[in-house]
């Protein structure tokens, strides 16, 4: 079918104020335009109406109503409404103009998202509705669609206020329908119940059913039939799409979707602080992606029960797993003998200590702000296992969001030594850093001197040459936190050895 000719063109003038620039979108109740405000000369979104909504008064009293309640919720996680307009029976609200994508468009690629990334993102929209439901307001139509992706890193919900506008509306529907998105109601929604803020932590738990397994937990033959069926079907749990999924996660997921309000999450606050207790330090994004892709069957249709799913991801396990045990034992025969220790030297470029590892200890150090960054996982970056993982803290952007000029890991040996390398192994990419050294670890930047290299890298391993300096600690001096693949803007570090 042909596309739906715009309400509006470009160069029309909205409120005598915003000029329209191009249309972004339409929906069933609107269309979006990019626009310019032409007092202030900065770019807007604006959204207006359509023809047959604009034309109904109870409506409209209602849009304009939500709108100004809306319009005082100010969250970095929300889209900030800036004013409304009507025009010649056109009926706009005015909002900030967010570059980047929806979460809907994520999603319509086809496959589902790294667990690390969906928690990211339920975890900023959680904290967004929490702020929201504060204020007295319901969203009642959390959906991808309404979920932002902006292309400096940040999250933001959109759209507060609208679904309750439209309901209550009774010339609006057809016989049998509801207002709202058949797949993320909530079943008081269905059945024309009473809301409170438990209805959005449903269509939330929905939202990252979603992002996990890459299907909506409901369907049916129409929209009618897809909002129904929660009413009277439980859902496959996410680990039966996905086995990688972790079970505390899928637990979540879970709860948040229970079909009592009261078997919910009471708060979205409750759910983000459960979001952000989720231990995803074994999650291997890479493999946990590339086993998404593979969970798909020749059709494009994710495996609908457990056994494809285990079955995909238990073969593989039990193979590394003997893989691994012989490898132990092989190991452990090699490693007792005098031959064997040559061997592994040699193999290791440690003959005649020309490269031999020093034990090291991490810390964190952020003499910018609190003086530390997770401390407690630093550890983690020098215990000999790369798939366990520090992590800076999240920023909106990869300048660490303009407030210090950086943060770093300071690696101290038991005694000075002549090193020679710093080997950095991280799952990022696009980062920079600078190294220092020093005799012993400085309190602030300024003590530990001039750098001694500069350090950047795509996903892997990266080198930093030391040139024989004596010191007994090294700064690593995070300034660019890379590209933000992974979901909010932070740097990973799997693994730091010092070589002398």
């Amino acid at each position: 079918m042909p596309p739906e000719p715009p309400v509006l063109a470009s160069d029309d003038l909205i409120g005598a104020r915003y000029r329209l620039v191009r249309r972004i979108a339409r929906g069933g109740m609107a269309e979006v335009w990019e626009a310019e405000d032409t007092i202030l000369a900065r770019p807007v979104a604006v959204k207006v109406l359509l023809p047959h909504l604009a034309a109904d008064e109870a409506l409209v009293t209602r849009f304009r109503r939500e709108a100004v309640a809306a319009a005082r919720l100010s969250h970095p996680h929300i889209v900030s409404i800036y004013d409304t307009c009507a025009d010649d029976d056109c009926e706009a609200i005015v909002m900030e103009l967010v570059r980047g994508r929806t979460l809907r468009q994520m999603l319509d690629q086809g496959t589902p998202l790294p667990a690390r990334r969906a928690v990211d993102i339920a975890a900023q929209v959680a904290d967004a509705l929490e702020h929201a439901h504060g204020a007295g307001l319901i969203h009642r139509d959390v959906k991808p669609g309404n979920i932002l992706l902006s292309d400096d890193g940040r999250v933001l919900v959109a759209d507060f206020g609208i679904a309750k506008a439209v309901e209550g509306v009774s010339d609006l529907t057809e016989a049998g329908q509801v207002v709202g998105t058949a797949k993320y109601l909530s079943p008081e929604q269905v059945q024309g119940e009473p809301l409170d803020a438990r209805s959005d932590v449903y269509a939330l738990g929905v939202v990252l059913y979603e992002m996990l397994t890459g299907r909506p937990p409901f369907s049916g033959e129409n929209a009618t039939a897809t909002a129904l069926a929660r009413l009277t079907t439980d859902p496959l749990r996410p680990r039966q799409v996905r086995a990688s999924i972790p079970r505390q996660l899928d637990d979540i997921v879970m709860r948040a979707m229970a079909r009592a309000p009261g078997a919910r999450f009471q708060t979205a606050a409750e759910l983000h602080r459960a979001l952000l207790d989720v231990d995803l330090s074994r999650v291997d994004d890479l493999a946990d992606h590339t086993q998404a892709l593979a969970a798909l069957d020749d059709t494009g249709e994710q495996p609908t029960g457990f056994a494809a799913s285990e079955r995909s991801w238990l073969v593989p396990a039990a193979l590394i797993l003997v893989v691994a045990i012989t490898l132990g034992v092989v190991g452990v025969l090699i490693g007792t003998t005098s031959v064997g220790h040559d061997l592994l030297d040699a193999v290791g470029g440690n003959s005649h200590g020309s490269g031999q590892p020093i034990r090291i200890t991490a810390h964190t150090f952020d003499p910018e702000a609190d003086g530390s960054e997770n401390e407690e996982t630093a550890r983690l970056a020098v215990d000999g296992n790369p798939s366990t993982l520090w992590h800076t803290d999240h920023y909106k952007r990869r300048d660490l969001g303009g407030l210090k000029s950086g943060v770093g890991l300071v690696f101290t040996a038991a005694s000075a030594a002549k090193l020679h390398a710093l080997q950095l192994i991280s799952p990022t990419r696009g980062w920079r850093a600078r190294v220092y050294v020093a005799s012993a670890p400085a309190s602030s930047l300024a003590g530990w001197g001039q750098p001694v290299a500069t350090v950047s890298g795509t996903t892997g391993s990266v080198n930093a040459d030391l040139a024989g300096r004596q010191c007994a600690a090294v700064l690593l001096w995070i300034t660019d936190l890379g590209d933000g693949a992974r979901g909010a803007f932070m740097f990973e570090l799997a693994e730091a050895k010092l070589s002398s």
